[in-house]
This record gives structure tokens, C-alpha cells and sequence, in this order.
């Protein structure tokens, strides 16, 4: 298991396929699939790595949302991905990382890009900046502009396997009969074991 995803109960070869990306990575991803099934633990962890995989303390930084060059772009109010911070994205994509050799913009909720904001974002997803990715998360393409998902590439979820759930938690240290309640009664966000990665022409 690479260590970027170590914590990553399941999802061996997605994450396999993502980490043999950390050091050129695509313009932009979309992580998408049903809810609770760890594609935005994926994705923090993907952009993470693209700010920090040399060095645990950056790392570690970015997955928790304090390293400068890893920006969280969330919806305002919890509505929606407004155009004015759309257009923020655009001005900072430009500019040159602060600490890395990169900067990330990762949107965890990209389904909540409004129509405008979207639009203000295609001309910078689809004309690549050297210094600049995109990591965002959605339940299906279908929840952004065909112009947007068609310049990224789809990294697909479905849910995690019961039995993934169990030897994942045991193997971390929790009892067997916790553990198997844990994975039948609760939503777990982890990422599930099957996936497939698309790649898109830009």
C-alpha cells in the first residue's frame, strides 16, 4: 500500500493507479459515486499528496486543510459554488505555489458548482497551467456540465464489499464482532473495492 493511502481501507487498485499519478498527474479528476462510499477521503488524500508526498509534515498538513497550496473550494451557505468564488479560483490558478512544486484546488462537493460558476471555470480546466490541478468530487458526471467532466479524468466508486469492511477494521486493531456490526449497521466512508479509472482527451 502506498503510504499516501494507508488509511485507506479497500480500493487497492485505484489507488494503486493513483499513486503511479502522483508525480505527473492529469489537469483535473473526478472522483464520483454514491454517497459514503470514500471518494472524498480518496481525494483529499490524492490532492495531498500532490502538495506533499515528499515530505510527511506537508502532507499531513494538506490532508487536514492547512497547507497553502491545497485550497478547499466549498460551497457558500452550503447552497451552492457561486461565481464570484469560481472567478477567485481563476485569479489564484495563476499565481505560483506558495511551499510545493503545485498547487491543488479541490472541490468536494462539485455538484454544487452553479452554472455560471462553471463556466467561469472551464476556460482553466481546459487550458492546463503547469503548476495548477483540480480534484473534484461528485455523485455522477452527470452533476456538472459535459464541458467539465469531459476535461477531467473519472476515477468511478461503487460501495465497499462487507467482508473488505471487516478485515480492513481488524486488521487496524478493532474486535472481530465489533468490527462485523460497525460494517453491517453503518454507512462507512471508505472507498470501495472495485472502480475504474477513465481517461479523458483534453
Amino acid at each position: 500500500m502506498n503510504p499516501v493511502f494507508d488509511e485507506v481501507i479497500g480500493h487497492k487498485s485505484a489507488t494503486d493507479l493513483l499513486a503511479s499519478e502522483i508525480e505527473s498527474p492529469a489537469q483535473a479528476y473526478l472522483f464520483v459515486g454514491p454517497s459514503n462510499v470514500g471518494k472524498a477521503t480518496v481525494a483529499r488524500r490524492f490532492a495531498a499528496s500532490m502538495v506533499g508526498a515528499d515530505d510527511e509534515g506537508s502532507f499531513r498538513r494538506a490532508v487536514e486543510g492547512t497547507h497553502p497550496d491545497l485550497i478547499l473550494v466549498a460551497p457558500e451557505g452550503r447552497t451552492s459554488i457561486t461565481v464570484d468564488q469560481a472567478r477567485t479560483v481563476v485569479a489564484s490558478a495563476v499565481r505560483s505555489p506558495l511551499e510545493a512544486d503545485r498547487k491543488v484546488f479541490l472541490l468536494e462537493e462539485a455538484s454544487l458548482l452553479n452554472d455560471e460558476a462553471a463556466n467561469a471555470l472551464l476556460k482553466t480546466i481546459e487550458e492546463p497551467i503547469a503548476s495548477t490541478r483540480f480534484v473534484l468530487v461528485a455523485e455522477s458526471e452527470d452533476d456538472l456540465p459535459p464541458t467539465i467532466a469531459s476535461r477531467c479524468r473519472t476515477v468511478v466508486f461503487t460501495r465497499v464489499e462487507e467482508d473488505e469492511i471487516v478485515d480492513g477494521l481488524t486488521k487496524r486493531g478493532v474486535a472481530e464482532d465489533h468490527a462485523v456490526r460497525t460494517a453491517r449497521i453503518s454507512g462507512v466512508p471508505v472507498p470501495v473495492t472495485r472502480s475504474r479509472i477513465v481517461g479523458r482527451s483534453s
